[in-house]
């Protein structure tokens, strides 16, 4: 599964370029770029990238709230953070942003965490890469929620390998740059919802501060102890 994750502090021109934001503005004002943020939890607001005339990148709420949704947010229960792959084109809360609102959810990586209740250690999962970040596959919506207008996203989920299966079942679907442009199309078709090579997976322990959500910055991805 994926509860947390890292975006850092991105740079408007290295983003821009390593994730093609080529794609036409809509009306209004221009989008809001991402604050920087190492501690990214559900319910707050992040960058997505979306296909408009290209791509695109917009901010959202993390947690979907599906476009048919008319009641209050306080009423929305079911926890909408994570969509596991094999089910979501199925699934009521998630089938209609299967078909028309794909997404990418770029990052540094994301954190996991092992042990028993109250003695957790955390642990930052990345890829090895030449580029600023990773992609999530994700789906996102958007709603009329409390009188206004909501977009909101979720990140997709797949069986974990053996890199990280000692820590959840589940992991994030990271998508290779290749398979952005067949992910985004929405045209029926998907690249692989597996998790990536293991050679590829580079896992570390993390200050326990992580576990605080008001505990932000660049510090809580460092290492500490040995890693795996």
């Amino acid at each position: 599964m994926c509860g947390r994750f890292a975006v850092g502090d991105p740079e408007v021109d290295l983003w821009e370029g390593w994730l093609d934001l080529s794609g036409a503005a809509t009306a209004g004002p221009e989008p809001i770029w991402p604050e920087p943020n190492w501690n990214v939890a559900p319910t707050q607001i992040a960058a997505i990238v979306v296909a408009n005339e290209g791509r695109r990148m917009v901010t959202a709420r993390w947690g979907l709230i599906p476009r048919w949704w008319r009641k209050p947010l306080s009423e929305m229960k079911a926890s909408t953070f994570n969509a596991r792959s094999e089910e979501a084109s199925q699934k009521p809360m998630f089938r209609d942003a299967w078909r028309v609102g794909r997404c990418l959810v770029p990052a540094l990586g994301y954190y996991e965490w092992s042990g028993k209740k109250g003695a957790k250690t955390p642990w930052f999962v990345t890829l090895e890469r030449n580029t600023p970040g990773i992609c999530f596959a994700g789906l996102w919506a958007e709603a009329t929620v409390d009188g206004a207008l909501l977009r909101s996203f979720t990140i997709l989920t797949c069986a974990a390998g053996k890199a990280t299966q000692h820590l959840h079942p589940r992991s994030p679907v990271i998508l290779d740059e290749q398979d952005w442009e067949e992910w985004l199309s929405a045209e029926g078709s998907e690249p692989p919802m597996s998790a990536p090579p293991d050679g590829r997976v580079r896992v570390h322990e993390v200050d326990a501060r992580v576990g605080n959500v008001r505990n932000n910055g660049p510090e809580l991805i460092e290492p500490v102890g040995l890693g795996l």
